[in-house]
């Protein structure tokens, strides 16, 4: 396994980097606004996003897009600025600490390119669906998409030939039986990210590698607890293993497998209550039994998982913690913003969408 490096010389000054990255912070949009968006229609959402911190992109890329594919390609850009100026403001290492953490933007770009050749999108498509700023990614992706790379293992092939990074990727999905489904290939690079960044934390001494470790084990928890539960909510059988991302805090991979093998979701909550796992996803956990659906409990995972790290970053508020709260926020952020507005392109009512954006 090829471990992530973290190479950082300087020390950070921490309070400097919190400081800027919480006025950012108070500048994502309230909980309570979500509620006003749900009301409006696509035009009007875009309007909304215009006047708000993605105006700059919003009229930058008006001449080259329209309605939904406007705000998707803003959000796009806007959150990609927005992890390179943070990047670019915590120097030290934390600044490496901050790079290590984001190599995760350059696996959803691979797992995106997977599923635009899947279902048979064109150049031109996916360079609108990615819209990669940084030059170096942009020349990495470039042999991705040409339109005789179709099959994960012709990507595989196309990668290899882009250096040890894109080499390295490559083996990831080499590992991948040929006959799998896609679901396979992106399982398999995040279980990869996942295990080469705790490794990387666990044998770092850099200031601020153990907060981060402990951050990170806890998205692990949501991760695995969310594939469990999905496993379950599909029928799926067989061997759950290559899903799991060792590393957990508070979940441990025995857990998790008990949690996959059940045979239902009412089961699966049984198993949720004799874990000791918060009332809040054990009430969601049946919810979602009852509906025949995930959401309830998905959106419960999101808050539980967002709290825990709250409450991380108070307890080292000069720290690493609140520079990758906000930069996971703001992913969140645009997250909901994109479910929103293809939401109301696709005509999903407001329950629906109401979910979608919990």
């Amino acid at each position: 396994m090829t471990v992530l490096r973290v190479k950082g010389s300087k020390k950070t000054n921490y309070a400097y980097a919190v400081a800027r990255v919480q006025a950012r912070r108070s500048k994502l949009i309230p909980e309570s606004e979500y509620e006003k968006l749900l009301k409006m229609d696509l035009s009007e959402i875009t309007r909304y996003i215009q006047d708000s911190a993605y105006k700059t992109e919003v009229d930058e890329l008006s001449g080259r897009f329209r309605d939904l594919d406007l705000l998707e390609a803003a959000l796009t850009v806007n959150e990609e600025r927005a992890d390179a100026s943070v990047r670019r403001m915590v120097d030290g290492e934390g600044g490496a600490l901050v790079a290590l953490w984001l190599q995760r933007h350059l696996v959803e770009d691979i797992k995106t390119v997977l599923r635009g050749k899947q279902g048979g999108a064109s150049r031109e498509e996916l360079l609108k669906e990615l819209l990669l700023e940084d030059l170096d990614t942009y020349d990495l992706f470039q042999p991705l998409l040409a339109e005789d790379v179709r099959t994960p293992e012709e990507v595989a092939a196309a990668l290899e030939r882009q250096g040890p990074v894109g080499a390295d990727w490559a083996r990831v999905l080499r590992k991948v039986p040929a006959d799998s489904d896609l679901s396979a290939y992106e399982d398999a690079l995040d279980k990869a990210y996942f295990a080469r960044l705790l490794e990387s934390l666990e044998g770092s001494r850099q200031k601020g590698a153990g907060l981060m470790l402990e951050f990170v084990r806890r998205e692990v928890d949501a991760k695995n607890l969310q594939n469990a539960a999905r496993w379950v909510a599909s029928d799926q059988s067989g061997d759950f293993s290559p899903y799991v991302v060792p590393g957990g805090r508070s979940v441990s991979v025995k857990d998790v497998m008990a949690l996959a093998g059940k045979d239902s979701l009412a089961a699966f909550s049984e198993g949720v209550v004799e874990l000791g796992l918060p009332q809040s996803l054990q009430d969601a956990i049946r919810g979602s039994a009852e509906a025949g659906r995930l959401a309830p409990f998905q959106a419960a995972l999101r808050q539980w998982h967002f709290a825990q790290l709250d409450r991380l970053g108070h307890s080292a508020p000069l720290s690493i913690v609140p520079i990758l709260l906000y930069l996971a926020r703001k992913h969140r952020e645009v997250l909901r913003l994109r479910a929103l507005a293809r939401g109301k392109a696709a005509g999903l009512s407001e329950e629906r969408l109401r979910e979608l954006v919990a």
